[in-house]
């Protein structure tokens, strides 16, 4: 076994998103990050995997505005269905052997490496292309708010996004 990259989102807003190196397989270590056992919640857009207490809700931690917009952008089956509460990390998708992976570069590169930002949208009428309006956004997660906000008020949404601007 060796060590993978997992990105790491606090429920805390004032402490911030960071990447971090992990034994792949170290249960103790997972479970430390989000505060007891665990479930996975698979991102299909991102092509990654949340790992979430499994019991966060029912024993109160807090909400986690960040990861529960990043659930909400991975599938629209979430969206405004149900919440993340506690501190989450990702990591990338199982190989071939079932093995864990690094959290996929291209959301790190997204969320660290990215100076504007857009949302994006397809609707019900065209569920093929992506449009987006002019609003651009320093901070990806002001960009995950709006877009997802336009979706709350815009019933035709079908899937949302952030992507480079």
């Amino acid at each position: 076994m060796g060590s993978i990259q997992c990105l790491i989102i606090p429920a805390d807003l004032d402490v911030l998103v960071q990447t971090m190196e992990l034994e792949q397989g170290d249960i103790k270590t997972m479970q430390g990050i989000v505060d007891g056992h665990f479930q996975v919640l698979e991102l299909e857009a991102q092509k990654a995997s949340m790992f979430v207490n499994e019991e966060g809700k029912n024993i109160g931690l807090k909400m986690n505005q960040r990861a529960t917009m990043l659930l909400w952008l991975s599938d629209s089956v979430w969206r405004f269905q149900d919440v993340v509460a506690g501190n989450v990390f990702i990591i990338g998708p199982p190989d071939d052997e079932g093995d864990s992976t690094s959290v996929p570069q291209e959301l790190v590169d997204l969320l660290f490496s990215t100076e504007k930002y857009k949302g994006e949208v397809t609707t019900l009428s065209d569920e093929d292309s992506w449009s987006s309006n002019n609003l651009e956004f320093t901070d990806y997660w002001d960009a995950a708010h709006s877009v997802l906000e336009l979706a709350s008020r815009w019933q035709l949404v079908r899937e949302a996004r952030v992507v480079a601007a």
